[in-house]
């Protein structure tokens, strides 16, 4: 039986000669999106010590193509991308998390719904918790528009409590994100986009048990109310990121918190957060130094309360001069009387 040079079949799918030698030698492969299921077997039966895979919008992939990874990375494999891939199941992923028992990092996705495309594939709770079972090293995972519920995300805060970032949409309520709070106390980014069932209880259970949080992104979550930002203020001071975008419950209240509590924010989205006035920027220039984007697109048909004045401070605030980078962790020698300002904060 001939075998295939895997250096061969990434140069005739057009990839550079330099670029497939690279690849191959780190053991991170991006395939080509022309690829194929004979293509990646040839590559995966010929090449050691992968380490990382790419497949992104690869419409001719199936699972026969996650079973060759599966079967050839195995034990090397740690991370893995799998985006718009039409004729990808969940018996593929789920391959992957039986033999990849060392999987650190997994991106799982495909187009988002709005655009009601009806070739991209579709995950459910049947392989995350597959991976969940079997992968319990997973620090980050994004699952955007898959078909997954709580139990998914159940699964993977009881079983992987090393998570530090996790990416989730649509139907997630309280349950999955109060259970990665209770489970994962070394979470960074949580980003729950589009998230509406979600409500104040979720983001305080996280303010109150996962002291690390870095990133938030609460896009398009309508039921939250200054309450939950006001936790976030007083129980994660090494917030930098958040997007608050169409929160139209928010007031200045929740972002004059956040400005006097979180000094070391660098992003705040407030787009379409029409309760906002001067008064929240204002408290935003004055209190946070590192401030490199603050975005406040207003919903025209529903006015808005910041004026001009209010927008070009907006203005100022991105282009003046920013401090030097604080380290990470800087927040974790604040004081407020009883100890370090982070308390819950594990090693």
């Amino acid at each position: 039986m001939t075998t295939v040079d895997p250096f061969t079949v990434l140069t005739n799918l057009g990839m550079t000669p330099l670029f497939a030698r690279r690849m191959l030698s780190d053991g991170n492969i991006n395939f080509p999106k022309a690829i194929t299921d004979k293509d990646v077997k040839a590559i995966m039966s010929q090449s050691y010590n992968v380490r990382k895979v790419t497949l992104s919008h690869c419409r001719q992939i199936t699972d026969k193509a996650l079973n060759a990874i599966a079967l050839h990375a195995n034990e090397t494999l740690t991370s893995i991308v799998l985006q718009t891939l039409p004729g990808v199941t969940d018996n593929g992923v789920a391959s992957i998390a039986r033999r990849c028992e060392n999987l650190t990092h997994l991106i799982l996705g495909s187009c988002p719904r709005l655009c009601e495309c009806n070739d991209c594939f579709r995950i459910t709770d049947a392989s995350v918790i597959a991976l969940a079972e079997n992968c319990p090293g997973l620090t980050t995972i994004y699952l955007d528009n898959c078909d997954i519920t709580d139990a998914a995300v159940i699964a993977l805060a009881e079983n992987c409590p090393g998570l530090t970032t996790i990416s989730l949409s649509d139907d997630i309520t309280d349950a999955a994100v109060i259970a990665l709070a209770e489970n994962c106390p070394k979470l960074e980014v949580i980003m729950l986009q589009m998230c509406k069932n979600i409500t104040d209880a979720a983001v305080i259970e996280l303010a109150e048990r996962c002291a690390g949080l870095t990133t938030i992104w609460l896009r398009h979550c309508e039921n939250i109310t200054d309450e939950a930002l006001i936790a976030l203020a007083d129980g994660c001071a090494g917030l930098t990121k958040i997007d608050l975008e169409s929160c139209d419950n928010i007031t200045d209240v929740a972002v004059i918190a956040l400005a006097e509590g979180c000094a070391g924010l660098t992003k705040i989205d407030l787009s379409g957060c029409n309760n906002i006035t001067d008064a929240a920027v204002i408290a935003l220039s004055e209190n946070c130094d590192y401030l490199q984007d603050c975005r406040l697109r207003r919903d025209t048909s529903r006015g808005g309360a910041v004026t001009s004045t209010g927008r070009a401070l907006i203005e100022e605030i991105k282009t003046r001069p920013k401090p030097p980078p604080l380290e990470k962790g800087w927040w974790l020698n604040m004081d407020d009387g009883t100890g370090p300002r982070c308390k819950g904060m594990m090693n």
